[in-house]
C-alpha cells in the first residue's frame, strides 16, 4: 500500500501542477494565468461526462434552463454573489446522486470558476478507472486517504467549484480543508435519490452495489442508513439547499420537476445570504425565482 500511496502523491502533484502559481494569481480558469498542468486538468475535468441528474430533460436538444427569465436570474444572482465571494472556493456536499457535479458545472460556468470533481481527481491520482474499482482492489480507507489529499491540495487554490464525494464529510480533516472556502449542502429527499439510483444502476456506487431483486428498496434502505450516519456531518455545511423547499416555493409536489438551473439559482441565493449575512436576501430572491417560474408556466 505504501508504494501505491507514494505513486498517488506523485500523480496528484502532476495533475494539479501549477497550483501554487494558480493560487497566487487567484484563478485556475481555463485560459487564465494558471500553469499549463492546471489548465489541462481543468479542461479534462470540464469535459467529463456528467452523471445523469435527478431531473429529466425531455429531449437531447432541450436546454437545462426552463425559461429565459430563469437563465437571466441565474446570471444576475451570480454577478451579485461573485463580488462578495472574493475568490473563495465553493464545495458542494451531499449524498451520492444528489446532483453535485451537474449543479457544480453550472455554478462554475456562471461564476467564471473552474470545476473539479474530487472523485475524478482521486481516480486519476491513483491511476484507476473508477471509485468502485479503487474500493474493490484497495479499500474504502485507501480511497478516503487519497480523497483527503485531493481536498487538501484543492483548498490551497481559489475560484473553484468542487463536487465532493458523498462520504467526504465523514472525515473531520476534510472539513478543515473545506472551511477555507464555502460549503453548500445539496439536500435531496431519499426517495428521490433511491428512484434515480435504481434507474441508472449501482455499478459505479460501491457502497450500494449489491445484487437485489428490488433495486429501489435496496437503495432506499442503504441510503437511509448512510443518511443516519452522515446527517450531522452534512449539517456542518455553511448553507443548505433543500430541493423540497425549492419545489414547495414553485408549487411542485415532486422534486424531479426541478431543473438544474432551479437548484443552481437557489444555491446562489443561499450563498449570497451567507456571504452578505443578510437573511432577507434569500427570501426576496426566492420570490423572484418563483415568479419567474410562474410566468413560464403561464406562457406555455
Amino acid at each position: 500500500m505504501e508504494s501505491h500511496a507514494a505513486a498517488a502523491v506523485g500523480r496528484r502533484s502532476a495533475i494539479l501542477g501549477g497550483r501554487e502559481k494558480g493560487a497566487r494569481a487567484g484563478s485556475l480558469r481555463v485560459g487564465g494565468p494558471a500553469g499549463a498542468g492546471a489548465k489541462a486538468m481543468a479542461m479534462r475535468t470540464r469535459g467529463t461526462k456528467p452523471v445523469a441528474p435527478l431531473w429529466c430533460v425531455n429531449s437531447a436538444d432541450e436546454s437545462m434552463h426552463s425559461s429565459p427569465d430563469e437563465a437571466l436570474l441565474l446570471k444576475r444572482k451570480s454577478e451579485e454573489v461573485l463580488f462578495h465571494l472574493n475568490g473563495q472556493c465553493i464545495y458542494l456536499v451531499g449524498m451520492m446522486g444528489s446532483g453535485k457535479s451537474t449543479v457544480g458545472k453550472i455554478l462554475a460556468e456562471v461564476l467564471g470558476y473552474s470545476f473539479f470533481d474530487s472523485d475524478k481527481l482521486v481516480e486519476q491520482a491513483v491511476d484507476m478507472p473508477s471509485v468502485a474499482q479503487i474500493f474493490k482492489e484497495h479499500s474504502e480507507a485507501f480511497f478516503r486517504v487519497n480523497e483527503s489529499c485531493v481536498l487538501r491540495d484543492l483548498s490551497s487554490m481559489r475560484r473553484l467549484v468542487v463536487a465532493t464525494g458523498g462520504g467526504a464529510v465523514i472525515r473531520p480533516i476534510n472539513w478543515n480543508y473545506m472551511k477555507k472556502g464555502l460549503s453548500v449542502w445539496l439536500d435531496v429527499p431519499l426517495d428521490a435519490l433511491a428512484k434515480r439510483i435504481a434507474q441508472v444502476g449501482t455499478a459505479s456506487r460501491p457502497l450500494l452495489d449489491q445484487p437485489c431483486d428490488d433495486p429501489y428498496t435496496a437503495a432506499f434502505s442503504k441510503l437511509s442508513m448512510l443518511a443516519e450516519q452522515r446527517g450531522d456531518a452534512y449539517a456542518n455545511a455553511d448553507t443548505r439547499v433543500s430541493l423540497e423547499e425549492i419545489a414547495a416555493k414553485q408549487g411542485h409536489g415532486d422534486v424531479s420537476m426541478l431543473t438544474p438551473t432551479n437548484i443552481a439559482i437557489e444555491a446562489l441565493l443561499k450563498i449570497g445570504s451567507f456571504v452578505t449575512e443578510d437573511p432577507t436576501a434569500n427570501d426576496h430572491a426566492g420570490n423572484l425565482q418563483a415568479d419567474s417560474q410562474s410566468r413560464s408556466i403561464k406562457a406555455l
